[in-house]
């Protein structure tokens, strides 16, 4: 069971051309999982790039691009979030995780919900402030 009252991290795990050769026997996930099981809320491994789409929106339309995205040269193999007392201790649960010798391993904060709804309110505020100014007619 996780402590909501902490902060939470999201580990993103990719590949990378200096790491270790894979190897299913030296794959100690289980193991990280066990010794993590406190900290972890959920996480899963990812389908390869062959399934992956991007998407994107410019002036109104939609573009899908189809895998494999020259915009990455790495791959993102799989991700979990967890809740940790400092980012210190986000990148020590995160450099034991098998990921940090067979690719690398991001560590990304969450911004937190008081702090995210705080930008919520901001973006409708500014929204509603434009939507009330008078267009010029032409």
């Amino acid at each position: 069971m996780t402590d909501t009252t902490q902060e939470q991290y999201l580990l993103l795990f990719t590949d990378a051309p200096d790491a270790e050769p894979y190897s299913q026997e030296a794959d100690d996930i289980f193991d990280w999982l066990e010794a993590v099981a406190d900290h972890r809320i959920f996480g899963e491994r990812l389908t390869g790039r062959e399934e992956a789409r991007l998407v994107t929106k410019r002036q109104g339309e939609v573009f899908v691009t189809d895998a494999p995205v020259a915009e990455f040269k790495e791959w993102f193999s799989g991700f979990d979030l967890i809740s940790a007392s400092s980012r210190d201790e986000a990148v020590e649960i995160g450099s034991r995780h098998p990921c940090a010798r067979f690719g690398r391993v991001l560590v990304l904060p969450l911004m937190g919900a008081i702090q995210s709804n705080a930008l919520l309110e901001q973006t409708v505020h500014a929204r509603a402030n434009v939507a009330a100014e008078p267009t010029a007619l032409a």
